[in-house]
Formats: C-alpha cells, structure tokens, sequence
C-alpha cells in the first residue's frame, strides 16, 4: 500500500508511477519483489531460523547498482535482523534513487527499533515497518529468545501508530498460534496499525514441531473469520483474500504448485549474490541478473507471504487497496 505520509497529490502521483511501474515489469518479465537481505546477523535465537548462527558476513555499502538492473516494484529489506545494520537509513535512501517508483517496507522484530530510529527510516524514504509477533505475551519472549521483547512491543507499538499509519505487525500462523491468531488481527487494531500473516515453513531448519497438522478444519475457521475482518475493516489486515484463503490447503497438503519465485519474486543477499528465493543456493551476482536468468521453480514447500503475494493476481480492486481505497 502507498506510503500515506504522503499528500494526497502526491500520493496520487506516486500511484500512477506504480502503476506504470506494474505495467512496465509484466511487459519486461522483471520481478515485482526483491526481498533484499541486508545482513544474516541476527541476535535472536528462533528455532525455525539458523540465521542467527551466522558469525561473519560480507556484505556491500550500496546496493544501488544492483537494484537498478532488477528494477522491482517492492523492496523488502530483510535480514537477519536488518537493524543491526548502521546504515540503515542510507540503504532506503539508496533504493529510493533507483526508479520512478519502488516501495521500501522493512521486516524487524523489532527489539532494537524505538520511535526516533522509526521517524529517521520514515524521513529516508521507508513506506512500511512491519514489526514480527506472534503471540500475545511472554511466550512471543521464549519463541524469539530476547526477554522482554513483549513488553518492549506492547510499549512501542501504539507509539509507532501516531507517527504512521503504515505499521504493520507480521503474524506466521502455526501450530502454536492458533488460539491467538484472531486475537493478534484484535490487537493490532486496538493499537492502531494492521497486520499482515504468513504461513509456517520447515523449510529452514527442517523444524515439524510448528506445522499445522491435524487441525484443519480449525485453520479454515480462521481464514474465514480473517478475511470477513479484512472486509469489514477495510485496510486493517492486508493479506489479500488470495493469500489467506490458499492457506488451508498448503497446510492439508504439505505445500503449493507453482511457484514464481525467481519470476515474481528474487532474493538478493548481504553480498549481492541472487537466489530464486532465500532458502535457495545462489546462482549469480546481481550484476549478472537478467529477465530470464531463473528457469521454473519446481519446489512446491512453502506459502510464505512474500511468496503467494508476489503471484497474487492484481486486480482493479487489488490497485485500489494499494492506492488505499478499500470498497
């Protein structure tokens, strides 16, 4: 969605240049996603991520270069936890530069984020922050390893909504979260920002124990009442109905046909290197990127977010909700 710290001229203008950007990548087969990891430093201890176990990197100062030639519609800095990056502020200011249009979102979770560090990232050119939870609680403290997180997030986050209204908590649905996940959506609402959902991968780790399994009915349940939230709510969950409601059958069935990634979406690593995505080997240097450069995924193992948006159709209703009209 449009940054809507913009004027409404502005945030007029800068549709149109999405929307030309959008036009212009479908007739170039270019991606609409780079997930850029800045870093694969990470000072949380998540059993479903070996990031953290990372001890040294190389990672590039400008990643201008590289975005340029991919020339995405959305850039999603990612880590890693990206904030352990100090230059934070000049990355989003080098993506800004690369094209008529590119939305910068970031992911953290967001212990090392405070209102000050937000407004620096926001005045760079930041359109969205989407801050990890999910639970509700100091069981989210024990599944990220970092005490006090809860209360660090609970604090901060109402903050973050009166400087701006993109502020999005990011939910992965699992096994252990499911009693929570309406409640999370209640939530984010009652603290004034939205709430995008993912879906839980073993893909990193080969960790089963998160997985839905057995309670099927029960994740439908769930996307019903999640997507007739996100109608009557109109902005507040933002995962497209597209998204949510092909959760249950990668949950039933162990994965998903089809992926794009590589085409949709590309990942592109501390060091430059691309990957179809980023539990994939790197194939070449952004440098060395062309429209083509990945032949068809064939791995079927995930319903990542970033994955089943990128290959959500784009509908005129989908260009209004991301020039925030909701109807």
């Amino acid at each position: 969605m449009l940054s809507e710290r913009l004027a409404p001229v502005e945030r007029l203008k800068s549709g149109l240049n999405g929307t030309l950007k959008f036009v212009y990548l479908q007739a170039t087969g270019r991606p609409r996603l780079v997930n850029l990891e800045v870093t694969k430093l990470c000072n949380a201890r998540c059993d479903f991520c070996d990031y953290w176990e990372t001890k040294h990197e190389i990672r590039l100062s400008d990643y201008r270069p590289i975005i340029k030639r991919i020339n995405p519609l959305v850039v999603s800095i990612t880590g890693g936890e990206p904030m352990l990056r100090r230059d934070l502020s000049q990355i989003v200011r080098q993506i800004k530069e690369c094209s008529i249009f590119i939305f910068t979102t970031m992911v953290t979770k967001g212990d090392l984020l405070t209102v000050e560090k937000a407004q620096e990232l926001i005045n760079s050119g930041l359109d969205q922050i989407s801050i990890s939870l999910d639970f509700l609680g100091k069981k989210h403290d024990a599944y990220r390893g970092i005490p006090g997180l809860w209360d660090h997030l609970s604090n901060l986050i109402p903050q973050l909504s009166k400087i701006s209204s993109n502020i999005v908590l990011n939910t992965i649905i699992m096994e252990d979260n499911l009693d929570q996940i309406i409640d999370i959506a209640h939530q984010a609402k009652d603290w004034g920002v939205k709430v995008s959902y993912s879906s839980y991968s073993v893909m990193k780790t080969n960790n089963t124990s998160h997985f839905v399994n057995g309670q099927l009915e029960r994740v439908k349940k769930i996307v019903e009442e999640l997507i007739e939230l996100r109608r009557k709510w109109k902005g507040g969950i933002v995962s497209t109905e597209y998204y949510l409601k092909e959760i249950p059958r990668y949950f039933a069935n162990v994965g998903i046909p089809d992926c794009l990634a590589g085409l949709n979406m590309i990942t592109v690593t501390p060091s430059g290197h691309i990957k179809r995505c980023s539990e994939m080997p790197v194939i070449a240097h952004g440098s060395e990127y062309y429209p083509g450069i990945f032949d068809k995924t064939r791995c079927t193992s995930c319903w990542y977010s970033c994955r089943g948006e990128s290959q959500a159709p784009f509908t005129f209703k989908r260009a209004l909700e991301c020039l925030g009209i909701w109807v």
